[in-house]
């Protein structure tokens, strides 16, 4: 037997929503999870990547990449869309800055979705 390791991210559908300002408005912050993390990054496009790659889910609204020439130089909003095993739908927002020092990234991440608990999973995916 070969060994095998499931993610959280595994059990998310990369699903895109037409608009999600709306879509985010209208999950409301009942069941937000608000987590920060550094990251071991050097560059921003690197972190916004693994971002991605992380929770498993599909960028919107263009900010799935930095614009060229701004990687560093201010925040990058990364909005995220996707649905859970069940048919929960869960959008993210992530902001992603460099640090003051040259140790890293920052992130702040918001997880939106109908369940608390599913919420919580997939900001826990962040390591």
């Amino acid at each position: 037997l070969e060994e095998l390791e499931l993610a959280t991210s595994d059990f998310m559908a990369k699903v895109s929503v037409p608009d999600f300002r709306k879509g985010w408005e209208e999950v409301g912050n009942a069941n937000e999870v608000l987590e920060k993390f550094a990251l071991q990054f050097k560059k921003q496009e690197d972190a916004v990547a693994a971002v991605i790659d992380f929770l498993g889910m599909q960028p919107c609204d263009g900010t799935g990449h930095i614009k060229p020439g701004e990687g560093g130089k201010k925040p990058h909003m990364l909005h995220l869309s996707g649905v859970f095993v069940g048919g929960m739908n869960v959008l993210a927002r992530a902001q992603v800055a460099a640090s003051g020092d040259a140790a890293g990234v920052l992130l702040k991440i918001a997880v939106r979705s109908d369940d608390p608990d599913v919420s919580r999973m997939v900001a826990d995916c962040i390591r």
